[in-house]
């Protein structure tokens, strides 16, 4: 991978303060560290979360003439991408001080050229001190990297992915979700979390046989999440509504991975006490009142044994 071109810019007091980005030169030590960075944000794994841009969403548009235009376009791009930021980060209560990175890079053939956006936290009092002349130095850029793991906030488009169309990084969309709104971009659960949310529909709309099997049927699907509640329902109609409420979601749904719950065990707990059994003994387990409580118990071939 090689990068031809990076922009630097700064947001800071929640947009009272902007350093607009422009374009800076850069040697080999300085392209393999933003090489480094990039394909930190682009080692996306089959249990990432998706992102897919929002109905008329102009994001693209932008993000293509960052990825193949020229210097001034670059410029004019990444300028338009970090007001973006700015703008929702106006609205935002716990907005930080940020170096802005736009990066194009790839091959050497241009179809294959991708571009990533950074948002790097910056302690005021450094990027104030860093900044020339109204630039931003690449050495404020290595200095708020990140240790790998911690990047807050990040963009990379286009995405390789064939159920996602953008790579978003934001660790703390839940409670922050300004870059995601900066961008028009919805970000869908990993797959770890929609493989939980596939088992728990399963099994409070199925019982006995009809789960131990529909676990079976699960295993051999894969896609969003959506569309394996779709498929399940042709077989499960009870399962026909949870497909439809998924896929009314404002964000997309994440993706089952195949071979992921087939082998995933049940669990049943209550009041302390587990029962976790293999989905083909789901038509063995038997649940029922008893006086003012409850009772769970599981039939098996062998005796049961006391284990550590």
């Amino acid at each position: 991978m090689q990068v031809s071109k990076v922009a630097l810019g700064v947001i800071q007091q929640r947009g009272s303060i902007v350093v607009e980005p422009r374009l800076m030169t850069f040697g080999p030590d300085e392209s393999d560290f933003l090489v480094r960075h990039i394909e930190e944000v682009r080692d996306v794994k089959d249990a990432s979360a998706r992102g897919v841009f929002t109905p008329l969403s102009n994001t693209p548009v932008v993000l293509e003439k960052l990825r193949i235009g020229s210097d001034g376009d670059f410029e004019t791009a990444a300028n338009e991408l970090q007001e973006a930021l700015t703008r929702s980060m106006r609205t935002a209560t716990n907005a930080q001080d940020c170096v802005f990175a736009a990066l194009r890079a790839g091959s050497n053939a241009e179809h294959n050229e991708h571009v990533t956006l950074l948002k790097l936290d910056a302690v005021i009092e450094a990027a104030q001190i860093t900044i020339s002349s109204g630039r931003v130095s690449l050495q404020v850029l290595k200095r708020l990297r990140p240790e790998p793991g911690k990047l807050q906030k990040a963009l990379s488009w286009p995405d390789p992915r064939p159920v996602s169309e953008v790579i978003m990084i934001d660790r703390n969309v839940a409670s922050a979700q300004y870059f995601e709104n900066a961008y028009q971009v919805k970000v869908s659960s990993r797959s770890i979390e929609a493989e939980n949310e596939l088992v728990l529909t399963l099994g409070r709309s199925l019982s006995g046989e009809q789960l131990g099997q529909a676990m079976v049927d699960a295993g051999k699907l894969h896609g969003p999440l959506d569309q394996v509640l779709g498929s399940l329902a042709k077989t499960y109609p009870q399962l026909r509504e949870s497909a439809q409420a998924v896929a009314r979601q404002t964000r997309p749904a994440g993706v089952i991975r195949p071979n992921k719950v087939a082998a995933r065990p049940l669990v049943w707990r209550a009041d302390g006490a587990e029962l976790k059994i293999p989905p083909e003994l789901a038509g063995n387990v038997e649940i029922r009142r008893t006086g003012n409580g409850w009772s769970f118990t599981v039939r098996t071939r062998t005796e049961p044994r006391l284990d550590r």
